[in-house]
């Protein structure tokens, strides 16, 4: 159970930096100006602090046993850029939360994994949509992901 939620401790250290580097860089008007909805920039900002929850729910849940926050290289240019790239580390979040339920077995562990996989499937669905306007989902079932296949 340690090591999945630690990966996906490390998932979640990846998606709030992620979204704090765009926020940090990019004004609301950087995401109007490049074609965004108006509203965006503030759904993000709502959604690091989603992230930065879930950091904190793992990092508690481990405790001394938590991974520490990497050093973060991200190649967005742009608020469009930003959000498609987020749309595929969304994406890959939410097949990778489904890919590792299997290996849980602490019963409080997995239902901590299960409410922040259904809110990155909202995340998911959400940038897709009205953000990139693309389908925002690929189907009837998520598709789990290896340990392995997420982190490469």
């Amino acid at each position: 159970d340690t090591v999945v939620l630690n990966y996906a401790l490390t998932l979640e250290y990846l998606e709030s930096a992620f979204y704090s580097g765009a926020l940090n860089n990019f004004t609301e008007d950087d995401f109007i100006n490049d074609g965004l909805p108006q509203w965006a920039r503030g759904r993000f900002v709502q959604i690091a602090a989603h992230e930065q929850a879930h950091v904190q729910l793992l990092s508690s849940a481990l405790g001394a046993n938590a991974t520490q926050a990497c050093n973060y290289s991200f190649p967005y240019t742009s608020p469009s850029s930003f959000a498609a790239l987020l749309q595929l580390l969304e994406g890959v979040g939410v097949s990778a939360y489904a890919g590792a339920a299997q290996y849980v077995t602490n019963k409080d562990y997995l239902t901590t994994a299960a409410v922040i996989l259904s809110t990155e499937a909202r995340h998911a669905a959400w940038v897709a949509g009205p953000v990139n306007k693309e389908n925002p989902w690929s189907g009837p079932l998520d598709t789990p992901l290896g340990l392995s296949t997420v982190y490469t």
